[in-house]
């Protein structure tokens, strides 16, 4: 039977994959391929042949495929299929093991099966299929292409779920009875289960969904709570097999660990267990990397251009989507995917090292107030380098080419010249993309296609943003220390001869750091900024855009260091009168919004000046808008909700040596019966200790009642300091700020 439509889900069960297709009529159709992975096994040959006859081993045979990416000749290897992700982990350990952690290399190991089927199968999410089924086989043919940008999306029926508890203490745990449940459907209508029994309310649930049949469930915890706890409560009313809200005939599943925390980037984080919602999109906007940011559209853009399923990609992080797209290009080049990271960084001596790992370009700022300074940004830089220079894993000082063509500037490392690595054939892509999309938000009236794009554009410039870092990531499959090294070098470069450039012409270089330049030269226009522009493009065939002109910029000092400059941290005002801020509090993401008000409406005030002269006769007025906070403040007659504080916890609640205000404030929900984790964030409010008054402490919000006193002075602390950081450049410190307080 032929079917039409668009791939909306897919995942593995034992010896076939299951593909749910969003037909152009709005119906949804199951379809069932019989498929299984494949692990492979590399090593001597004869002892492969002893590991192919072990009775634990049963369908395998040799293929031959390249064991590392930039080899010149294949390497004969075993390739063993599995019924399912966790049989390839279970059988690959066992083989470590029995090998003494040596004797094996292993790879295809840990990709999740429904992205390596979509690598084999030429497929990708939400792409246009004709579907031919056949008794349990499919034949695919695809209807659609990952370079269009004006590819079509099918309608879909989208929900949010909300869930309310009869609460037994402060804040909702577990084992609260079910008090009511919410659907709200994407045309404005709500419908509300409050009556009857806990069984029936969850059986009303079912019913609901399997009438509304939704494409997409939205909801705010769904990881965390809503779908394991609805989970729980069918189990505790026997009837956890009634519990069916996907497409497919499974019941929810009850989780005994909820999530896990983990290192990365210096951050301890925290990853809940997803609730998948098997025919359905399930989308958690508090465990959501990429919808967060840049909506639906973003996501299946993502999803798309990654290939990468939606539900994994929305919970998946940038690196783990970038990466998706790199494994699809080493599948497609033969090449084997290692279990563990084998790219060794090259040794160096102390003085290689000292040249080596230089970073990017940085010329720090003169702080203070400038006036009539332009902006001009690289765009995607970095990426564009490793595309263009061939700069990945495999390429930089590869052992193919005596005579390369190409060398890293300063370093002298050699750039492959047979073959195009597998990180620069990524980027090609996602670089492309983003362009047109760029382009097209310019070029179009259509407000609402237009807003489209820019979320589109907006998810493939964080995968370009993240894909210098990933690689030197220790981790990366194709990445490798010596391939970002020869990426800054080459930056450098670039940076340098762009600043000699913009300096033969008459401009000042006022700030300059890594891919962006602040210019001043006096009388200069923005015509004579987009004309250096030009220049630079033409000498550089680099992309260059002009970002605007400032009618002033502060660039502020170090919080800590008053001599010490800070890259990142400035505000000014464009031509336009837009508002461009960096490293504030109004940029943080634990800045409670009495702190954020203040400094947004003390910013409008000094916005309406034309220059520096203007700017310092408004700060008193600035300074009036800060007394106002703190006079409402200290009136009490700020609402709790504009006062809460968010933080991540870097540990679990009771291993903290010191009491950090969110600790405590972890510790208390620990007490109240809530889950707390290392990498979660807590939210909480500044109190003060009832036994002692001299000391702040802290109380979630929800624990927060009549006989909590909130410590009124310390956000008062908060706004001072706030509007230090603005102010400071021009003498206004603490200090002084608090006196004229008093």
């Amino acid at each position: 039977m032929k079917h039409l439509g668009w791939i909306l889900d897919l995942y593995h069960k034992p010896g076939y994959m299951v593909v749910w297709l969003k037909k152009p009529d709005g119906r949804c159709v199951r379809l069932i391929d019989r498929w299984k992975p494949k692990l492979h096994v590399g090593g001597n040959y004869r002892e492969l042949v002893d590991l192919a006859c072990k009775s634990y081993i049963e369908q395998c045979h040799f293929v031959d495929k390249f064991e590392r990416a930039g080899d010149i000749e294949k390497t004969r290897v075993l390739e063993i299929e599995v019924e399912t992700d966790d049989e390839a982990a279970k059988l690959a350990n066992r083989i470590q093991r029995e090998g003494k952690y040596s004797r094996f290399r292993l790879y295809d190991v840990d990709i999740p099966s429904p992205q390596v089927y979509l690598y084999q199968k030429d497929l990708f999410p939400l792409a246009l299929v004709e579907a031919d089924e056949k008794d349990d086989e499919v034949q695919w043919n695809l209807r659609d292409s990952r370079e269009t940008i004006d590819y079509k999306l099918p309608t879909l029926r989208e929900i949010r779920l909300e869930v309310k508890t009869r609460k037994t203490r402060k804040i909702r745990t577990f084992e609260d009875e079910l008090g009511s449940l919410q659907i709200k459907h994407d045309d404005g209508e709500a419908f509300t289960i409050d009556s009857g029994s806990e069984g029936e309310k969850i059986l009303g649930l079912v019913d609901c969904f399997r009438e509304a049949d939704p494409d997409i469930v939205i909801t705010e915890g769904g990881d965390s709570f809503i779908f394991p706890y609805l989970a729980r409560r069918a189990h505790e009313n026997g009837m956890l097999d009634r519990l069916i809200l996907g497409r497919d005939p499974s019941p929810l599943r009850v989780y005994e660990v909820q999530g896990h925390s983990y290192f990365s980037y210096g951050k301890i984080l925290y990853r809940e267990t997803a609730a998948r919602l098997l025919g359905r999109l399930h989308i958690d906007g508090h465990n959501a990397f990429i919808s967060a940011d840049c909506g639906l559209e973003g996501l299946f853009e993502i999803s798309r251009t990654c290939i990468i399923p939606i539900q994994r990609a929305s919970r998946a992080t940038i690196g783990t989507n970038m990466t998706s797209l790199q494994l699809y290009h080493a599948f497609k080049k033969e090449v084997l995917i290692p279990w563990n990271k084998n790219q060794p960084e090259e040794l160096k001596d102390s003085e290689e090292l000292v040249n080596a790992d230089r970073g990017g370009f940085i010329y720090g700022p003169a702080t203070g107030i400038h006036d009539q300074v332009g902006e001009l940004d690289f765009t995607s830089l970095y990426p564009t380098l490793m595309r263009d220079k061939n700069l990945s894993g495999e390429t930089v000082n590869c052992k193919c080419c005596l005579t390369p063509r190409s060398r890293v500037p300063e370093l002298d490392y050699n750039i492959c010249g047979r073959q195009i690595g597998i990180v620069p054939q990524s980027l090609d892509i996602l670089l492309r993309r983003r362009r047109s999309y760029k382009k097209q938000k310019r070029e179009i009236k259509d407000e609402q296609l237009r807003d489209k794009f820019d979320q589109r554009q907006s998810a493939l410039k964080w995968i370009l943003v993240c894909s210098f870092g990933y690689l030197g990531f220790k981790n990366a499959r194709f990445g490798k220390i010596d391939a970002h090294i020869a990426t800054c070098a080459f930056s450098r470069v670039f940076l340098d001869r762009a600043v000699a450039l913009a300096q033969a012409h008459g401009f000042k270089l006022v700030h300059g750091i890594v891919d962006s330049m602040w210019l001043s030269r006096p009388e200069a226009t923005a015509a004579d900024y987009e004309a250096l522009c030009e220049l630079l493009q033409r000498d550089l065939r680099i992309p260059l855009s002009f970002e605007g002109q400032y009618k002033w910029i502060v660039f502020l000092d170090s919080k800590t260091d008053p001599q010490a400059q800070v890259l990142n941290r400035y505000y000014g005002i464009f031509q336009n009168r837009t508002l461009r801020v960096r490293g504030i509090d109004l940029r943080r993401h634990d800045t409670p919004e009495i702190v954020r008000k203040c400094q947004r409406d003390m910013l409008a005030i000094l916005s309406t000046a034309d220059d520096s002269r203007e700017f310092k006769t408004l700060v008193p007025q600035a300074l009036d808008i800060l007394r106002e906070y703190a006079s409402k403040l200290q009136s009490n007659s700020v609402p709790l909700e504009e006062l809460v504080i968010t933080r991540s916890l870097s540990k679990n609640p009771g291993e903290y040596s010191h009491k950090v205000l969110q600790a405590i404030a972890a510790q208390l929900l620990k007490n109240e019966g809530g889950s707390v984790h290392a990498g979660q964030q807590v939210s909480y409010v500044m109190t003060i200790d009832s036994s002692n008054r001299t000391m702040t402490t802290a109380a979630p919000p929800e624990l927060v009642d009549d006989n909590t006193v909130i410590n009124l002075q310390g956000y008062v602390g908060l706004l001072i300091s706030s509007a230090a950081n603005l102010l400071l450049p021009l003498g206004y410190d603490k200090k002084s700020l608090t006196a004229s307080l008093a």
